[in-house]
């Protein structure tokens, strides 16, 4: 790292913290994923085609 600063005790916080956030955006995200992969998919519009006319939604 080119502006590296030694932070001593300070730096062993920041690498918890950093830790957790990293585990705690990796739940978020993996519990996104599941939601999307049950949810089912949106409802459609019909698609009405009169005789005469052109497609009518």
């Amino acid at each position: 790292m080119a502006f590296y600063v030694p932070l001593g005790p300070r730096g062993i916080l920041f690498q918890i913290g950093t830790t957790l956030i990293g585990v705690w955006g990796g739940l978020v995200y993996w519990r996104a994923a599941r939601r999307r992969a049950f949810r089912k998919p949106g409802l459609t519009l019909p698609l009405v085609v009169l005789a005469d006319g052109p497609p009518v939604i």
